[in-house]
């Protein structure tokens, strides 16, 4: 199992904010712009390349967020952890977007590797194949959604617009009445994941994936 780094302190919020945007500039595009002008990003579907910048900047954002690794530092061990736990329990999407992710991912790693731009680049494409089923089957599962995602699915569920703050708040209002009632046991948030960040600078342990 994988540690996180020691002997470091965390940076301000507004140092992280920049860092991340720094992240999120050498990905969408320093390495965008030639992945989609390339072979790589026309071996994808329709549905992969209107999802592809969505996937980049999300995994590039809790590569960053949660695992402290700037797009420099990926490596497939965690990779397969933000991929197989991380977007399954974070992500408030439907299987359409679930279905690109590995797809979309292993052409970008591809370009990657071709370009020699991301040294572990060729292990993750490797490896990104293999995880479609479990991404797959754990995006499908509630037992693995986060609490903040709970709440968005359930909302959506019971034809609550989450764009709409009024209707948001009247819904969270009759939620915490019914909790209120029926008790901690009758509501949504019941064993969900902590929604855990760590932040640029600290690794998260990685589970046994």
């Amino acid at each position: 199992m994988m540690k996180p780094k020691k002997g470091k302190s965390r940076p301000s919020e507004k140092s992280e904010e920049l860092l991340l945007n720094n992240c999120l500039d050498v990905v969408i595009f320093q390495w965008g712009e030639g992945f989609c002008s390339s072979s790589y990003f026309n071996n994808l579907s329709d549905e992969e390349r209107q999802q592809s910048e969505s996937i980049a900047g999300f995994f590039t954002d809790m590569m960053f967020n949660y695992l402290g690794l700037t797009p420099h530092q990926w490596n497939e061990d965690y990779m397969k952890e933000c991929c197989v736990y991380l977007f399954p329990e974070k992500m408030s999407e439907g299987p359409e977007f679930f279905r690109c992710i590995v797809p979309v991912l292993y052409e970008l790693f591809s370009y990657l590797e071709e370009h020699k731009l991301q040294k572990n680049a060729a292990s993750m494409a490797r490896e990104i194949k293999n995880l479609n089923e479990r991404i797959m089957e754990r995006s499908s599962n509630p037992d693995n959604w986060g609490m903040a995602k709970r709440f968005v699915m359930t909302a959506r569920a019971d034809g609550i617009d989450i764009t709409d703050a009024k209707a948001v708040r009247t819904y969270i209002e009759a939620y915490n009445r019914k909790v209120l009632k029926d008790g901690p046991g009758s509501g949504m948030f019941k064993d969900a994941p902590h929604d855990l960040v760590i932040g640029g600078t600290g690794k998260k342990p990685a589970r046994k994936c």
